[in-house]
């Protein structure tokens, strides 16, 4: 009897559904657009600051992640990179192989920046997450390319090529 009365139950759950209705098309917004851009983790939504794109390593690539940075400034998003990823950012297999004794960093109009250190010792990623980044800034860089000097050296001009 139980048996029977526990498949009736079974049943009446099964016909009357789980109180969804049907409804219509529900329009959204439009799609994004363009290349994909990690979120850095655990940045909170309504964050102050604009997000803006610094590029850290992750699996021996360089890659995209958004930050909500107060900064206009093209030279302290290279600062940023020296001081490496947050700690989120770490526990989420992100590094950076920019070196931390970056500076002084000066950002000129014409598209270069000079740094405290020989250019020649970057890595190839180090010089990556910074043409990247001052690219992807945008504000100060017209010409698509970047050229890097310090200690006596140049690099240059790159595009971001990540």
């Amino acid at each position: 009897m139980r048996r029977h009365l526990a498949g009736l139950a079974v049943v009446a759950v099964l016909v009357t559904g789980c109180g969804v209705r049907p409804s219509g098309v529900i329009s959204g917004e439009e799609a994004p657009s363009g290349p994909p851009v990690a979120s850095s983790p655990g940045t909170p939504s309504g964050t102050p600051g604009t997000s803006r794109s610094l590029y850290f390593v992750h699996g021996g690539a360089v890659v995209p992640v958004s930050r909500f940075e107060d900064t206009e400034s093209v030279g302290e998003l290279v600062r940023l990179l020296a001081q490496g990823p947050t700690a989120d950012e770490r526990l989420n297999g992100y590094t950076s192989e920019v070196p931390s004794a970056l500076a002084p960093i000066v950002v000129s109009t014409d598209d270069a920046a000079t740094l405290g250190v020989d250019v020649r010792t970057l890595t190839p990623n180090a010089v990556a997450q910074i043409v990247c980044t001052m690219l992807a800034a945008g504000s100060r860089v017209n010409t698509g390319t970047v050229t890097l000097t310090g200690g006596g050296q140049s690099l240059g001009p790159r595009g971001c090529t990540t």
